[in-house]
C-alpha cells in the first residue's frame, strides 16, 4: 500500500454476494471455479439471461433476498441484452448503487464506450485462458471485497472519501495530528474533530467513519471508560487510542476493551501514525470476517446454530413472561451429497442456495432462518396464526423443494423432510425445543422422503386430520358439496316470518354433514373462505329472490362475512353481482359481521358502501367483546344481534336478563333493530316480547333447514295467513 494514498478496507466479514449474468454454461463453471480457487469469501448466484437477472432483482421473493454486492455482466445475452440490462439497472433507484463489472468477450470500442456511457463501473475483457481468468477475478474480487464493500447492515452508499474522527480536547495535539496525516495523504482524508465524548457519540451515530483516533482524557469522561463507551456505540469502527501515558497495563486493558491499537503522543510520526491507522483498519476487517464466519454458514450466509439458539432462548423467555406460543420448524435436504459427488461442491453450493431461497419463500415474512446442521435449516414461528398453519407451511416447503431447480444448464432434484416442535407442549427451553424438532425431522426421514412430522404424536394426528380436511375442502366447491341451511327469523310481537339467516354446511362424502365449526377455521387459514363466501352470497341471494316470488311480504336473508372477505377488494363486487343477477332489492339482504373483524378504516369505508346501496349491516354476537360500544360509534351498523350466551339463562338469571334488557333499550335509543339469537324456551320468548325486542330466532321457533324445506314452510305459512284473512 503506497504512502501517498489512504486505502479503505471497510468490508464486512460476510460473503460478497455476486450475481453472474452469463448464458454460457461453460463460462459459468469457469467463473465459479475461478472464484473458488481465488479463495474469496463469496456467494455466487447465476442468471442465464437479462430477463432472469431482473426477475431475481425485482421479481417475487426479491425483497427476501439480499441485493448483490457486485454484478458480473456478459453483454451477449438472449432476450434482454447486456447493454439493455445495464441501462435498466442504472435507471432503477433501488439497484443503481450496485457495482457492475462488464466481463465479456468483446473488445469492440463501441461496446466499451456504450458500457461506460451507461455507467458500468468496470469493463474487463474475458480472458481465454483459465489462469488469466483466475487472475482477473482475484483482482476484481479483492478490490470490491477488501477496498470498497461496506459492512453488513450499512444501508448508505459506498464511501467515496475515507474519513477520520479525531476525539481530542487539546487544540495543539489536534493540529499536530492533522499536520502529520496531511504530510502523507494530502486532501484524500476527511478529518472531523470533536472535544468531548458526548460529541463523539453523536458524530458516530450520524456518520460512519473509517477510523477513530481517541484521547481518553476528555472534559466529560476520563480514562478507559471513554474507550469502552465509544466502542459500545461504534463497535464496527476501528478505534486507536492516542494517549500521553505510556503505561503498558493501561494499553493492554484498552485493547481488551475494543481498541485496535494504543499510541503514545510523544512517539508520533506522520508515517508511523498512518501505518497504525491502516493496520488498525485491517485488523478490524479480519476480526469482522472471523466474527462473521464464527456465526454464519459459509455456503448460504445464514446464521448458524449458535445464533439460532440464542434467538430461540429470547423467544422462549418472552413466551414464559407473556404466555405466548412458539413453534420450531426444521427442514432437512436430501440429495445434496449426490450433487456434490457428481458435479462438484461449487455447483452443489449453488443448488443449496436455490433450495434455501425456496425455503425462505414458504415462510412468513421476517422470520429468522438459520443453518442448524449439515443441510438442515430451522426457523422460529411466534405468530399464532402461523403456528396454527404449520402443517400447511410444511406441505408448502416440501412441494417447493421437490420442484426441480435449474443451476447453469442443468436441472437438479432434491427432496426434503420437515420436523416440528411446539413450545410448552414438547419442551419449555430453547435447546430441548430445537432437539425435539430435529428428532421429529429424523423420524420423518426414517418414515419416507418428502414427509413431515410433529414431535408430539397428538400433534401429528391433528395435523394429518387438518391436512386431509384442507385437501377435501379445496375440491368441495367444484364438487358442489356445500349447502346453505336457513334458520327462520320471526317478528317478536306477531311471530310472523320476516326472514332467515343463511348457515353454511358441508356435505362431506365420507364424514357426512359438517357444521361450520368443523371446517371454517381451516377455510379461513387457507384463504378458501373467499371463494366459499362468494358462493354463499350468490346462493343466498338466488334463494331469497325465489322465495319472494312465493309470498306477498318480501323476506330478508342475512349472510355472514368473514375477516378475509372484509379485508379484500372483492366483496362489494361479489354482492353487486349477486343482487344484479337475481334482480334482488338490496333491502332483501343483510350482511352479518362479528366485532372482532371490524378493525380498520378500510372496513368502515366498505360498510359505508354497503349502507349506501341500501344493504343492512348487522353486528353479530353483540356484547361478548371488549369494544362493542366503541364499534357502534365508529361503524355504520343497522342491527344488533344479541349473542345466544346471554339468552341461555334468561329470564331466571337476573344479571343476564338485565344485560339483555339494557341492550334492547340502548338499541331503541340509537334507532337500531334488535334480533335475539338462541331462543329455545317459551319463557325466553315471552321475556323478549315483554322487553319489546324486535325479532328473534332459535330452536323454539324453528331449526335450520334446507332451501326446499324452508320454501314449503313459507308457502304453508302464507296459505294459512290468507285463509285466516278470508275469515
Amino acid at each position: 500500500m503506497g504512502s501517498s494514498r489512504f486505502e479503505v478496507a471497510g468490508a464486512s466479514g460476510r460473503p460478497l454476494e455476486i450475481l453472474l449474468v452469463e448464458d454460457n454454461p461453460g463460462d459459468v463453471r469457469l467463473v465459479a471455479e475461478a472464484l473458488r480457487q481465488a479463495r474469496l469469501l463469496t456467494h455466487l448466484r447465476v442468471a442465464d439471461s437479462g430477463d432472469s437477472a431482473l426477475a431475481q432483482l425485482r421479481g417475487a421473493g426479491a425483497a427476501q433476498r439480499p441485493l448483490p454486492d457486485l454484478i458480473l455482466l456478459d453483454l451477449n445475452l438472449p432476450g434482454l441484452s447486456g447493454h439493455e440490462l445495464l441501462h435498466t439497472l442504472k435507471s432503477d433507484p433501488r439497484l443503481v448503487r450496485i457495482p457492475v463489472v462488464v466481463l465479456t468477450g468483446s473488445d469492440a470500442d463501441e461496446d466499451i464506450r456504450r458500457a461506460y456511457d451507461a455507467h458500468a463501473n468496470c469493463y474487463v475483457r474475458k480472458p481465454v485462458e483459465f489462469d488469466q481468468l483466475l487472475g482477473v477475478l482475484q483482482t476484481v474480487g479483492n478490490f470490491w471485497l477488501s477496498v470498497v464493500s461496506l459492512p453488513e447492515g450499512v444501508s448508505t452508499g459506498r464511501m467515496d472519501t475515507p474519513s477520520l474522527l479525531l476525539v481530542e480536547d487539546n487544540p495543539g495535539d489536534a493540529r499536530m495530528v492533522r499536520e502529520m496525516l496531511g504530510e502523507s495523504i494530502a486532501d484524500s482524508l476527511r478529518i472531523d474533530v470533536v472535544t468531548r465524548l458526548r460529541e463523539a457519540i453523536d458524530a458516530v451515530r450520524e456518520h460512519r467513519y473509517t477510523a477513530i483516533l481517541l484521547d481518553p482524557g476528555l472534559p466529560d469522561s476520563q480514562g478507559l471508560e471513554t474507550v469502552a463507551a465509544l466502542h459500545r456505540v461504534a463497535p464496527l469502527t476501528p478505534l486507536v487510542v492516542l494517549s500521553g501515558h505510556g503505561d503498558e497495563e493501561i494499553a493492554l486493558r484498552a485493547i481488551q476493551l475494543g481498541a485496535q491499537d494504543y499510541v503514545i503522543k510523544s512517539e508520533l510520526q506522520g508515517a508511523a501514525l498512518l501505518r497504525t491507522l491502516r493496520y488498525a483498519i485491517e485488523r478490524k476487517l479480519v476480526q469482522e470476517r472471523l466474527d462473521y464466519l464464527a456465526s454464519h454458514d459459509g455456503v448460504t450466509g445464514l446464521p448458524n446454530r449458535q445464533v439460532f439458539l440464542a434467538n430461540l432462548s429470547q423467544v422462549v423467555s418472552g413466551c414464559q413472561r407473556t404466555g405466548g406460543d412458539a413453534a420450531v420448524i426444521s427442514v432437512g435436504l436430501s440429495g445434496i451429497g449426490l450433487v456434490n459427488q457428481i458435479h462438484g461442491h461449487e455447483i452443489g453450493d449453488q443448488v443449496v442456495a436455490a433450495a434455501v431461497l425456496r425455503i425462505r419463500e414458504a415462510l412468513p415474512e421476517g422470520v429468522l432462518l438459520a443453518c442448524t446442521g449439515s443441510a438442515e435449516y430451522s426457523t422460529i414461528l411466534t405468530d399464532r396464526g402461523a403456528i396454527m398453519d404449520t402443517p400447511r407451511i410444511a406441505e408448502d416447503l416440501l412441494v417447493r423443494i421437490r420442484t426441480p431447480c435449474q443451476v447453469a444448464d442443468q436441472k437438479f432434484y432434491l427432496a426434503a423432510n420437515v420436523g416440528m416442535s411446539m413450545y410448552s407442549i414438547d419442551a419449555d427451553e430453547a435447546a430441548p425445543l430445537l432437539k425435539c424438532a430435529e428428532t421429529a425431522l429424523y423420524q420423518a426421514k426414517n418414515t419416507s422422503p418428502g414427509t413431515f412430522q410433529f414431535y408430539s404424536a397428538q400433534m401429528n394426528a391433528t395435523a394429518r386430520r387438518r391436512l386431509m380436511l384442507e385437501r377435501d375442502l379445496r375440491h368441495a366447491l367444484e364438487r358442489e358439496e356445500f349447502e346453505l341451511y336457513y334458520q327462520p327469523v320471526v317478528d317478536a310481537a306477531t311471530q310472523a316470518l320476516v326472514g332467515a339467516e343463511a348457515l353454511l354446511r358441508w356435505r362431506h362424502p365420507e364424514r357426512g354433514l359438517l357444521a361450520p365449526d368443523q371446517f371454517l377455521d381451516v377455510a379461513e387459514q387457507s384463504g378458501l373462505i373467499v371463494p366459499i363466501g362468494a358462493w354463499a352470497m350468490a346462493t343466498a341471494c338466488r334463494v331469497v329472490a325465489y322465495w319472494n316470488t312465493l309470498v306477498a311480504q318480501p323476506l330478508r336473508v342475512s349472510v355472514n362475512v368473514s375477516a378475509h372477505q372484509l379485508g379484500g377488494d372483492e366483496l362489494i363486487g361479489v354482492i353487486d353481482r349477486a343482487l344484479r343477477e337475481n334482480q334482488l332489492s338490496p333491502a332483501a339482504l343483510m350482511v352479518e359481521l362479528t366485532e372482532n373483524i371490524m378493525h380498520s378504516e378500510a372496513s368502515r369505508h366498505l360498510l359505508l358502501a354497503l349502507r349506501e346501496r341500501g344493504i343492512s349491516v348487522a353486528l353479530d354476537d353483540f356484547g361478548i367483546g371488549f369494544s362493542s360500544l366503541a364499534y357502534l360509534r365508529r361503524f355504520p351498523v343497522d342491527v344488533l344481534k344479541i349473542d345466544r350466551s346471554f339468552m341461555t339463562h334468561v329470564p331466571a338469571d337476573k344479571r343476564d336478563a338485565a344485560i339483555v334488557r339494557a341492550i334492547v333499550v340502548m338499541a331503541r335509543t340509537l334507532g337500531l333493530l334488535v334480533i335475539a339469537e338462541g331462543v329455545e324456551t317459551e319463557a325466553q320468548r315471552d321475556f323478549l316480547r315483554e322487553e319489546n325486542c324486535d325479532q328473534m330466532q332459535g330452536y323454539l321457533l324453528a331449526r335450520p333447514m334446507d332451501a326446499a324445506a324452508f320454501a314449503t314452510r313459507l308457502v304453508t305459512a302464507d296459505e294459512s295467513g290468507r285463509t285466516a284473512g278470508a275469515r
